[in-house]
């Protein structure tokens, strides 16, 4: 990726960043890095918020006892 692809979207605050390195014994290693406007975070938590309210919406239906032609299984 190029430098244009990271950089904030019209005249928004400057990225946040962040890296990181992690070492898993002398084999692996994973070096990575990220970069997110405010935007981008407010997005982040809509989509998170959203799928633990409708997961809690499947577990609740699950619960509930099943019916088949009105009478309950």
């Amino acid at each position: 990726m190029d430098q244009r692809s990271l950089s904030p979207a019209h005249g928004t605050a400057d990225a946040q960043h962040a890296k990181f390195a992690i070492e898993f014994g002398n084999r692996a290693s994973v070096v990575g890095e990220v970069r997110i406007t405010s935007a981008g975070i407010l997005a982040i938590g809509a989509l998170m918020s959203s799928i633990l309210l409708s997961t809690a919406v499947i577990v609740r239906a699950a619960r509930q006892p099943r019916k088949a032609h009105g009478k309950i299984i």
